[in-house]
């Protein structure tokens, strides 16, 4: 698990890993303002905590998680990579597993095990094969991965430090003739930037009685979102052009629809210029001015 400025319910969301896993590895990604007392009660309740000297991204904090793991436990067989912000409900872990034997049985390669539901996210299905479902890309958090597959596969990628390392690793599994598979009945409860108000100007959108709500990053995030699907479509294009296309279109429809109706759009436009000029001059790694 991945961390950075915590929050208190990081507690209740190891816990309820540490139910369903041998061992938990939580790598705080250079917090600025930690809270001491929430990692201290973490190592308390077994939990192996690493404190990265700087914020080096998710992709090398999990990374670090994973290598710590596997050093601990030679004889590993999975690895589930998570977010902090991430719970995972009863029997979640063993869904995954379950649904790794079942598609292994089938004669499927896996690359890794996605739960069927992420709150706030459309299931991806593609196909069936025997009773296992194969799925499009899945997000990060709660993703299962099988320790061969990431010998073959290789870490998740550092130079795109946030945003896309889940669509990267996805993309070089399937290269490599991995397959996601879905575990049809397990939720993951996960949290996907913040709700706000739509309006346009002064003029407050509402549906029904209830006010429109849409959903937003913080705005240097839309520096990396920009960014990074550049670089991605850059080198899986003539590969996987529908995938390029699809997530070009994707996220221009949620950046116009954020600039329309959320607040902060100035700045927000601003990195998004920022991510796609350095997308389209290939750089790569933490934003400039970090």
């Amino acid at each position: 698990m991945s961390t950075f400025n915590p929050q208190p319910n990081l507690i209740r969301n190891c816990l309820a890993l540490l139910e369903q896993c041998s061992e938990v590895v939580v790598v705080d990604d250079g917090s600025t303002s930690p809270d001491e007392a929430v990692y201290a009660q973490l190592g308390a309740l077994g939990c192996v905590v690493l404190r990265l000297e700087s914020n080096m991204g998710i992709a090398a904090a999990l990374n670090k998680g994973v290598e710590v793991a596997r050093l601990r436990n030679a004889a590993l067989e999975f690895v589930l990579t998570m977010d902090q912000d991430s719970l995972v409900p009863p029997g979640f872990v063993h869904a995954l597993e379950h649904a790794a034997a079942a598609a292994a049985a089938a004669g499927l390669s896996v690359g890794m095990v996605s739960p069927g539901k992420v709150s706030g996210l459309p299931s991806r299905p593609l196909t069936t094969h025997k009773g296992v479902v194969i799925g499009d890309e899945p997000v990060q958090s709660g993703l299962l991965i099988p320790v061969a597959s990431l010998d073959k596969v290789g870490q998740f990628n550092e130079k795109l430090f946030i945003d896309g390392v889940d669509s990267e690793f996805y993309l070089r599994a399937k290269a490599n003739k991995l397959l996601c598979i879905i575990a049809p009945g397990p939720e993951l409860v996960h949290s996907l930037g913040a709700m706000v108000p739509a309006r346009i100007g002064s003029w407050h959108l509402r549906r029904g009685r209830k006010p429109l709500m849409v959903r937003t990053a913080a705005p240097w995030r839309y520096y990396f979102i920009v960014r990074n699907r550049v670089l991605l479509a850059r080198r899986f294009a003539l590969q996987e052009p529908y995938w390029s296309m699809r997530g070009l279109a994707l996220d221009l429809r949620h950046l116009l629809l954020v600039s329309v109706l959320a607040p902060g759009r100035r700045e927000r436009l601003s990195y998004a210029r920022l991510g796609l000029r350095d997308g389209l001059l290939g750089r790569s790694g933490p934003r400039p001015e970090q």
